[in-house]
């Protein structure tokens, strides 16, 4: 991993991304690029980007969001000795950061979420979930800045990450791309697929252990072993519900993830509203960062 983006936007919740970028950059010595954008036409509060104005207070918009983002780069350069990149841009921001995360060839994106509901969503605008849906970089969405300290590089940052994997080629990026995030790091990475119950919600405990075998002899342990590394541990996980999302949560707090990771189709707005998104549920409900894998671009 050489690049890592952030968005900001002159607030101090877009910087909770930096809690989360800062490290992977000093533990993958990669160049983190910082980027903000000024829109050219006005935004719901919570969009990225500032509102379009006039021209005199345009002008002077866009010397403050340059003069910050400079600031930033320098003191994250000087006090955590990691090599850092600016953008400044204008024009609508999620056009700006596809065409920085393009140009720059960014090996991840960091942002923050809000996390707001379905209906907030729809009526406010969300640019991270508008990026989940169009970018085709691995997007890491951190809700809330946790604390961190790096006392070496021996010291792992995410010691215990969450795969979610549903049976699909699709999925297998997400654990493609938490190897790649977290290097060769000690980690445990708990492999996590869900099961659908039965129709009418009985499941037997015997029908249970045997879709449990199933998954974990047949589907996560030839995936363990064929992504195995000197610092690599594999858990398996079969649960059996009917609501993915959920499944996966209460395993992350189960097992006390640092992490979650999952592949997202990258739907629609309306078919996301009709069928619903595990990555969007998951993302909504986790205290933790999210690492969300985009579809791979087609042949």
């Amino acid at each position: 991993m050489q690049t890592i983006l952030v968005p900001l936007d002159g607030s101090k919740f877009a910087e909770r991304a930096l809690t989360v970028a800062v490290p992977v950059a000093q533990e993958n010595d990669a160049t983190l690029v910082l980027m903000t954008a000024l829109a050219v036409a006005t935004r719901a509060p919570d969009a990225i980007g500032a509102p379009d104005s006039a021209e005199g207070g345009k002008d002077t918009v866009r010397t403050q969001l340059r003069s910050q983002l400079e600031r930033i780069a320098r003191r994250l350069g000087s006090k955590h000795n990691i090599k850092t990149a600016t953008h400044f841009r204008e024009g609508p921001i999620l056009d700006q950061i596809l065409a920085v995360a393009n140009e720059t060839q960014a090996d991840l994106i960091v942002m923050a979420s809000h996390g707001r509901s379905g209906l907030s969503r729809m009526w406010l605008g969300s640019v991270t979930d508008a990026l989940l849906r169009q970018t085709r970089t691995p997007v890491l969405v951190v809700r809330s800045a946790r604390p961190w300290t790096l006392v070496s590089h021996a010291e792992p940052l995410y010691p215990r990450v969450l795969v979610a994997l549903d049976g699909s080629e699709h999925s297998e990026r997400a654990l493609r791309d938490t190897i790649a995030l977290i290097g060769d790091a000690p980690c445990e990475l708990l492999l996590t697929r869900v099961q659908p119950g039965l129709a009418a919600n009985v499941n037997p405990p015997s029908w249970i252990r045997e879709v449990t075998e199933l998954h974990s002899t047949q589907y996560l342990a030839p995936l363990a072993a064929k992504y195995a590394g000197p610092n690599r541990t594999f858990v398996h996980r079969v649960v059996v519900d009917d609501d993915p999302a959920r499944a996966l949560l209460a395993v992350a707090k189960k097992d006390n993830a640092f992490l979650m990771s999952l592949a997202t189709h990258g739907r629609s707005n309306l078919q996301r509203a009709v069928l619903g998104s595990v990555a969007d549920k998951v993302i909504r409900g986790a205290s933790l960062p999210v690492l969300v894998s985009p579809p791979e671009p087609k042949a």
